[in-house]
């Protein structure tokens, strides 16, 4: 399919609906979101590292899935605008958008239990998971494609594991007994008076 200049702009103008569209998905299906969003989702804001698609885990087929959220951004968007491949990884499926050939959605079979956090209605991976595949890919020669990109990640981790220990030592309210202040000190106070 040739996409004419008209339909290029309507899907420029239309690219927030893809978000949309896939939340929604991921929240009917109880799908998992893994990977730099769920990283994303759980750090804070400084800690955040842009990213163009969505790493899905879901019980079911991930073809069938893949083709019903395609299906379902072709009809929001008017027009054959997304496609369905295999993608790299054995038994994951990649939604393309066929303007710029740029992956969407990679959908993969959910194997074994994957602890997550809600946000709004959406299962994200857990932090402790997120660290687990790192480390499996880290320790994996075949995946030096990534290692330097999970290194990142893992440090940002790090970075946000860091922060919320300083933030929890500093919301703790100063206790003081005025009044044994004021008898060490010498000093008489009166309750509601200063001094």
């Amino acid at each position: 399919m040739t996409l004419t200049l008209k339909k290029k702009e309507r899907f420029l103008r239309n690219r927030k609906a893809v978000k949309r569209i896939i939340l929604s998905e991921v929240k009917k299906d109880k799908a998992i979101i893994f990977g730099a969003r769920s990283v994303n989702k759980q750090v804070p804001k400084f800690l955040r590292e842009k990213t163009e698609d969505y790493d899905i885990l879901v019980d079911g087929n991930p073809k069938k899935v893949a083709q019903r959220i395609e299906k379902r951004l072709d009809k929001r968007f008017g027009g054959n605008f997304f496609v369905v491949e295999a993608a790299q990884h054995k038994g994951t499926q990649k939604i393309k958008n066929r303007f710029s050939g740029k992956g969407i959605a990679d959908i993969s079979k959910r194997e074994g239990k994957v602890p997550s956090v809600k946000r709004k209605g959406v299962k994200f991976a857990s932090l402790k998971f997120q660290e687990k595949k790192i480390r499996e890919s880290l320790s994996n020669p075949e995946a030096k494609f990534r290692h330097q990109k999970d290194r990142f990640s893992r440090d940002r981790i790090k970075i946000s594991r860091l922060k919320k220990k300083v933030k929890r030592r500093k919301r703790r309210p100063l206790r003081t007994d005025f009044r044994n202040i004021s008898r060490t000190a010498g000093l008489s106070m009166r309750l509601g008076g200063g001094l």
